[in-house]
């Protein structure tokens, strides 16, 4: 995401051992004048406490929706909890990457070197899953919101559409980026500018032809603008329903389930576009109407990015209840319990209960509540 940062570089090359010697030194400022030293260090900071804390989170996750699959992994959350999945891979072996780059200043790992090359797959191919996988989602969270059984099949129904549809989406999202990338590195891209070799950038994806950058573009434009119009034409069908029928149909289908789904669906993605809208815009509104390119508004915004893989899938976690009973109950600490538990003493010993015969109860009520006498 980091482009055309600018790296004052000498390269001496010798002809006979055809060996290299580079050295690199960063621009303190960007081309609109923000310092980026310290900018890289305030990141560097704060990713000191998000990396390992997404790493943990996100490991709790891999662990619940191992042992809890068979309960959450149904096709009305196929698209979220894989969703999840390729941002456990951004959020694990990506987060290391992103460390070790802010401690560097934004000038290491080098273009063209294999950490790069591991760098940008990994940033690329999990990233665009996620956005397809998102965009299926908002589109899914529109049609359950309008037709809630949807991805029911009916009993003398050999086929359903839209099921069929869900998992072709569903392969289409995850098989495109993992084949795409290989390929367009292969043939047209690579992380040295290709256009002009000797000016080394920061570690990112350089396309030699323009109509390459476009459909990056596309692919990257194209899932989030699905995401914001579905988000809104969700929140215009609830308020028709609210304000024009008076809520007739709120309770059509009134499952618990349904509508516990639904409130997850909607905070997972109200969590996507409040962490991807900055990046998003800002590259948008950049390349249409030619803005100057500012490194340091396109790294803090790609750090906001990143808030939304060290912490999307804790959303999951809290919002669905088989999850969050098995991490309260595996992760809690029990040590405040067992202390509780400990300080708890009954005041006296209790014998065993004494056996009264039921004559004598009816006998004990008697004398108690004698039966008054009628007079004749």
């Amino acid at each position: 995401m980091e482009s055309h940062f600018f790296i004052t570089q000498a390269m001496y090359m010798k002809a006979n051992n055809n060996t290299a010697f580079i050295a690199t030194k960063c621009d303190p400022k960007d081309d609109l004048g923000y310092n980026l030293i310290y900018m890289y260090r305030i990141l560097f900071g704060m990713s000191c406490i998000t990396v390992p804390l997404g790493i943990l989170l996100n490991i709790i996750f891999v662990i619940t929706i191992i042992f809890q699959v068979k309960k959450v992994f149904d096709i009305n959350s196929h698209a979220l909890l894989l969703s999840c999945m390729a941002q456990v891979l951004l959020a694990v072996l990506q987060g290391p990457i992103r460390l070790y780059f802010y401690y560097h200043d934004g000038c290491l790992p080098a273009p063209g070197s294999p950490l790069c090359e591991l760098s940008v797959y990994l940033d690329h191919i999990p990233t665009q899953i996620n956005n397809f996988l998102m965009a299926q989602l908002s589109i899914e969270r529109f049609f359950l919101v309008v037709k809630p059984l949807i991805f029911r099949r009916g009993r003398h129904q050999s086929y359903s559409l839209a099921i069929y549809l869900h998992y072709i989406g569903l392969f289409v999202a995850i098989m495109f980026p993992c084949f795409y990338y290989p390929i367009i590195m292969q043939n047209g891209a690579s992380t040295i500018d290709l256009d002009d070799p000797s000016a080394i950038r920061t570690c990112d994806l350089w396309y030699a032809r323009d109509v390459y950058g476009i459909f990056d573009l596309l692919i990257t434009f194209v899932p989030y603008f699905l995401i914001l119009i579905s988000c809104l034409s969700v929140i215009s069908v609830v308020l028709y329903r609210k304000c024009i029928r008076g809520g007739q149909q709120r309770r059509q289908v009134g499952m618990k389930n349904h509508h516990r789904l639904l409130f997850a669906l909607h905070l997972f993605l109200i969590w996507f576009l409040l962490t991807w809208s900055p990046w998003v815009l800002y590259d948008f509104f950049q390349i249409i109407l030619n803005l100057t390119y500012s490194i340091y508004i396109d790294a803090v915004t790609t750090f906001i990015v990143y808030l939304n893989y060290t912490f999307g899938s804790t959303i999951v976690l809290l919002t669905f209840k088989e999850m969050r009973q098995f991490c309260f109950a595996k992760f809690r600490p029990h040590c405040c319990i067992f202390a509780f538990k400990n300080r708890i003493k009954p005041i006296q010993a209790v014998g065993p209960a004494r056996t009264v015969n039921p004559v004598q109860i009816v006998r004990l009520n008697r004398t108690i509540h004698p039966i008054p006498t009628v007079a004749m």
